[in-house]
């Protein structure tokens, strides 16, 4: 009974045949020795049977894996120069003097006028000014707000030498070590003619401003300062819905950022740069800061072509803004033919309303008070809504009763100006008129009574 009991415990550990098929094996003898035998057997093949399982699996897994990537190659470290304000690190760069950044040739920003860099200053003692020594200057910071706690860690510097461009980037290798980037800044500026921003005159140069006092170095004197973003509000707000540098390389330059870094990360990749002291954090930075740089050399080209040459204007309100420009600097002959050529290209109504106010303006300025007044008239011929309507009559009505004596005319436009002044002034507008005529007509009356009679009629009498 006992070696019944032990064979059918045995029988029960063995593997179930739908787990592991096999062939079936002859029937053991009723032995001891043949059950271990059999039961032995059992395991073994089970094992190997998990084993061969458990390889295929692994297999399967190397297959999907992806294969190691090659350990990128270390950025070396920009180099290094002692100063006697402690190591300037600079990363330095040439471009080619036939270098273009989009279809802008770098190089055109030398050959501008000097009238031209007046009109763009409007400033008078702009007249002398050698753009070969102009210096470009973008800084990235560690945020937007300003203030004392706002650090430029990196100053951009761009200048020309012997016709190639030299981008030159400053870089506060750890925070506190700002005295030899503002030291070589402070060298920059005083061998430059002129320096030129984008949204410097705001941001740039009073963050740098606080940088050198919080240094305790002395605040070099600016040479006259260009920002580039109030010329480009002034020729672009009228067709543009944003004048961003970025928007000014698409729509004037030509030119599109491929994967460029977003401003809103700069910060957080110079404070990881802190923390790791990789250069590879500031690979990123570095390039975006080089393309501004480049992009201001450019754009300067580009604005300084079209105001001398007009070419290649594409839009109507683009010869308007230049032909302001340049009626704001005096150059009426210019801004003449900028009037000209948005009168000419002018498609729509709203264009041609636009050229022809403007022309009007040029012709004032020239003291050719008719022909403005004519430009007017035409506008108003091509102007439907009810309110530029308005405008146009409350203007010429002015131009009529004041510089014209003609009451008549005065009085024709005044009558629809009511929008624009409102009832009450537009009432005292038409009373007053009114009496100027009727004072007019009298006095006209008057003078007809009093003029002396003609010799014949006193020989008679």
């Amino acid at each position: 009974m006992d070696l019944r009991a032990k064979l059918a415990r045995l029988r029960s550990m063995e593997p179930p045949a739908a787990l592991f098929a096999q062939e079936e094996a002859p029937e053991a003898p009723a032995t001891c020795e043949a059950a271990a035998y059999a039961l032995e057997a059992a395991k073994a093949q089970r094992i190997a049977q998990l084993r061969a399982l458990i390889g295929e699996v692994s297999a399967r897994d190397k297959r999907r894996a992806p294969e190691p990537a090659a350990a990128l190659p270390e950025i070396p470290m920009w180099p290094s120069i002692e100063t006697e304000h402690g190591e300037l690190h600079v990363h330095e760069r040439y471009l080619e003097p036939d270098h273009h950044h989009g279809r802008a040739p770098l190089r055109a920003g030398l050959t501008g006028q000097a009238g031209t860099l007046m009109a763009l200053l409007r400033d008078t003692d702009a007249t002398d000014i050698d753009l070969s020594r102009a210096l470009y200057l973008d800084t990235e910071t560690t945020g937007l707000a300003g203030g004392t706690g706002t650090v430029a860690f990196l100053v951009g510097l761009a200048r020309f030498v012997d016709g190639a461009l030299c981008t030159e980037q400053l870089i506060v290798r750890q925070l506190g070590a700002e005295a030899p980037v503002l030291a070589r800044l402070a060298e920059r500026i005083a061998a430059a003619s002129c320096v030129i921003t984008y949204n410097g005159k705001s941001f740039d140069w009073p963050l740098l401003r606080t940088r050198f006092v919080l240094a305790r170095l002395p605040v070099p004197a600016l040479p006259p300062h260009l920002d580039l973003l109030h010329v480009c509000r002034s020729l672009w707000k009228a067709r543009l819905p944003s004048v961003r540098l970025v928007d000014m390389e698409r729509e004037i330059l030509c030119f599109e950022r491929v994967d460029d870094l977003p401003g809103s990360e700069i910060p957080a990749r110079y404070f990881e740069f802190l923390r790791t002291g990789s250069p590879a954090q500031l690979a990123a930075v570095l390039e975006h800061n080089q393309n501004d740089l480049i992009a201001l050399s450019a754009l300067l080209g580009a604005v300084t072509g079209l105001f001398e040459h007009a070419q290649p204007l594409t839009d109507p309100r683009d010869a308007i803004s230049f032909g302001r420009l340049a009626l704001r600097a005096g150059d009426g002959e210019r801004a003449a033919r900028f009037a000209a050529w948005a009168v000419e290209h002018g498609v729509d109504r709203a264009d041609l309303r636009r050229a022809l106010i403007f022309s009007s303006d040029v012709e004032r300025h020239f003291g050719r008070l008719s022909e403005a007044l004519a430009r007017l008239e035409e506008a108003l011929s091509h102007t439907d809504d009810a309110h530029l309507r308005s405008r146009l009559h409350f203007k010429l009505a002015k131009h009529y009763e004041h510089e014209q004596r003609d009451l008549a005319r005065a009085l024709r436009h005044a009558r629809n100006t009511e929008l624009i002044e409102g009832p009450l002034l537009h009432g005292r507008r038409l009373g007053r008129l009114h009496r100027r005529i009727l004072r007019q007509h009298a006095l006209h009356a008057v003078s007809e009574v009093m003029s002396p009679l003609p010799k014949d009629s006193m020989s008679l009498s």
